[in-house]
């Protein structure tokens, strides 16, 4: 049996794409009109009396462009954060997609820029009152510019609504005018991914191999990079090993003229790499801001200036893996947050310079939330990650921790010309856990 959506506007242009979207990923669509609380009552006393169970819900505005009048929109996204409660409510789980029109810009249409805040807002909310109902609710938002791509739209739905996103809830992707394809594989793509021997890159790497793409696995210690590239061709994949350590600007030359020599091109950086130290900042000394910026920092610096001219020649993205605790202070996180922050600036900087320059290099950062592997269990000890657990679990809308396994789908995502027109951007896999904590 499919899973079944509800489509809310689906008359519309977004909604529209919405349905046929999934209609095409095997779910049975049901079409509706929001035209306010009795219909989305009635829709609820049909699905009921049919023995109906919704899996997706998808928003979607009445209008077609960005709104001069913002209410009428704010009350569609506002209605279904609302109903997906009831909705939802007997499974316990439930996904929803809330549709939008990026706002216009420089303020030319105010009410785009009310409309756009109060639905950020809004769907916030409504996933903190979902989380204390007991729902486990993946609520996500996908804003589109008024001549973004139909099949970069279609393909960004249907992410969205399978398990590629199934750590994905309170985040948002803008898609921008023009670019992108429904083609989420990485067949011809080369990808270097940097501290690929273990944890999330490591998962990455094997995604990127199983999605099509040649693997250029960068680490420091190249027996591990050989476990992970084995993986990756046991994955269906193939690429090769990069001795790389991201704080020496030789090796990363090194890394581009092995790669360009191997593959003739790079169509993708992921800056993985990267250290953590969380103390009391009494606790903390200068040489700890410096290790820390050094690699989440400056080491990703220093490869986005000696990659780019590489990635320019045939286009491609750069991914910055960065942190929740990049956006959201925490105890211990002085230096820590502090160089994260520091990455995601930096995405946005490079994103905004690559655009005016006119080259096809586009930037982004994605922030996962707690990611469990051996590695932190092993950090933290057997008693203390039990604990460690026990304290992020109940503050994370999705009740749980995450596995590299589900921000590797996304990176995927990211790299693929399906999201050619996302730059720019913070792009969280976190659970939701940055809503929420401390």
């Amino acid at each position: 049996m499919s899973d079944t959506a509800l489509v809310a506007n689906a008359a519309s242009r977004l909604g529209a794409i919405a349905a046929a979207a999934l209609v095409d990923a095997g779910y049975r669509v049901i079409e509706f009109d929001d035209d306010g609380d009795a219909a989305w009552l009635a829709m609820i006393d049909r699905l009921a009396a049919e023995g109906s169970i919704i899996d997706f819900i998808v928003t979607a505005p009445a209008l077609d462009g960005a709104p001069t009048d913002p209410e009428p929109v704010i009350a569609t996204a506002w209605r279904g954060a609302k109903f997906a409660l009831p909705l939802f409510g007997a499974q316990g789980t439930g996904n929803l997609l809330t549709l939008g029109f990026s706002p216009a810009p420089h303020g030319a249409v105010p009410g785009s820029d009310a409309a756009a805040e109060s639905i950020r807002l809004l769907t916030a909310a409504a996933l903190h009152d979902a989380q204390k109902a007991g729902l486990a609710l993946r609520s996500n938002r996908l804003i589109c510019a008024p001549h973004a791509s139909v099949e970069a739209t279609a393909e960004a739905v249907r992410f969205f609504a399978d398990a590629r996103s199934r750590f994905i809830t309170g985040a948002q992707v803008v898609l921008g005018n023009g670019r992108g394809s429904a083609n989420a594989t990485l067949r011809g793509k080369t990808l270097l991914v940097t501290g690929a021997t273990s944890g999330i890159g490591r998962a990455a790497a094997i995604e990127i191999g199983r999605c099509g793409g040649f693997v250029a696995v960068g680490g420091r210690k190249l027996d591990l990079a050989d476990e992970t590239l084995a993986m990756v061709r046991a994955a269906g994949g193939d690429g090769m090993v990069v001795p790389l350590d991201v704080t020496d600007p030789s090796a990363w030359a090194a890394a581009g003229r092995a790669i360009d020599a191997a593959c003739g091109a790079l169509h993708g950086l992921v800056n993985n790499a990267g250290e953590s130290r969380n103390r009391p900042i009494s606790e903390l000394t200068s040489s700890d801001l410096d290790f820390l910026t050094g690699i989440n920092c400056r080491g990703v610096r220093i490869g986005i200036d000696a990659l780019a001219p590489l990635i320019a020649r045939e286009g491609g993205a750069v991914l910055n893996i960065s942190s929740v605790a990049g956006t959201r202070a925490g105890p211990g996180g002085s230096a820590y947050s502090a160089s994260k922050a520091a990455m995601v600036g930096l995405s946005q900087g490079y994103a905004a310079n690559f655009a005016a320059a006119d080259q096809n290099v586009r930037v982004n950062s994605l922030l996962p939330g707690l990611i469990w592997s051996d590695s932190v269990a092993d950090s933290l000890g057997e008693e203390g990650a039990r604990a460690f657990r026990a304290m992020i679990e109940p503050k994370t809308p999705l009740g749980r921790v995450g596995l590299p396994e589900e921000v590797a789908t996304v990176i995927a995502f990211l790299l693929s010309d399906a999201a050619a027109a996302v730059t720019g951007q913070t792009i969280t896999v976190s659970g939701g856990l940055e809503l929420a904590y401390p």
